[in-house]
């Protein structure tokens, strides 16, 4: 019995921790765009939409920028926020340009 309930505690809490919940991970990720967004005033004059899907903001009449996560395994039971959003790549009438 002992046993058994040692095992049910041990697998509960690992089943307890989670990441950052989604409000604030949304919340970190949505200061990051619009850090990058007033940072380009031509962006910040032209915006048309956040995709917080797609993690892309249009601005201008056809420019998209894109931005990404990068991916970092965690060990089991590893609880946290995701690594932060950071800007990949915008297009603008037909040109990619590159950021970090």
């Amino acid at each position: 019995m002992k046993k058994a309930l040692t095992v049910m505690v041990l697998t509960g809490s690992q089943l307890g921790t989670a990441a950052l919940p989604p409000r604030y991970q949304n919340e970190r990720d949505l200061d990051a765009m619009v850090s990058w967004i007033k940072s380009n005033e031509r962006v910040l004059t032209t915006l048309n939409s956040i995709d917080f899907r797609g993690w892309t903001v249009r601005y201008a009449d056809d420019c998209k920028a894109v931005f990404h996560r990068r991916q970092v395994v965690h060990p089991a039971g590893w609880a946290g926020p995701a690594e932060p959003l950071k800007f990949s790549y915008s297009t603008c009438g037909g040109k990619r340009t590159r950021g970090e």
